[in-house]
């Protein structure tokens, strides 16, 4: 089921999108490409795969996409998920490459966070007494006791034991070599 988004949600979703822009009734973009044949059938078989397709304008080397659910009326999470996966193709088109996301934190100069740790603290005040020892979410889980033996598969290729992802016992019964 697809849910019809609003202009604020459909306005967050285009800041992660390229050279997008509309309004919770239609998304589109234009784009020109060397090859927009290949563009036009690489977007062709992308929607084919979502069962969702857009509406495809050709000027030349140009070609327009609009997107909108016809059956709800507006731009829903289908429409924003074809629209980055048409920024991917258009991207391959150009041979070039999605550029790495990287986090930036949020923190504005002066604002203070909680360390994972007190003695990481700037201002080194430790935590609170039942605070103290608790594990955090940096830490390794510990194992339980009563877990058992780790049983491995026989990694033998003349085993007669099923591997994994094989059909069962006998998949690699010894094979005499000369």
């Amino acid at each position: 089921m697809t849910t019809l988004l609003d202009d604020q949600l459909v306005a967050d979703a285009l800041v992660n999108l390229s050279d997008w822009s509309g309004d919770a009734k239609r998304i589109s973009r234009t784009v020109s490409v060397d090859d927009p044949d290949a563009l036009c059938s690489a977007v062709a078989e992308a929607a084919d795969a979502m069962d969702h397709h857009p509406e495809v304008q050709r000027d030349g080397d140009a070609v327009t996409f609009t997107l909108w659910t016809h059956s709800k009326g507006g731009v829903t999470e289908l429409d924003i998920a074809l629209a980055s996966r048409i920024d991917d193709l258009i991207l391959t088109a150009q041979h070039r490459r999605r550029p790495p996301v990287h986090a930036q934190p949020t923190i504005e100069a002066g604002e203070q966070t909680t360390p994972s740790r007190p003695e990481a603290s700037s201002t080194g005040e430790a935590y609170p007494e039942e605070q103290r020892g608790a594990p955090t979410f940096n830490e390794a889980a510990v194992p339980r006791e009563d877990a058992g033996a780790v049983v491995a598969p026989d990694a033998s290729p003349r085993s007669a034991e099923p591997q994994p992802g094989n059909a069962g016992p006998g998949m690699h019964e010894g094979v005499d070599e000369k």
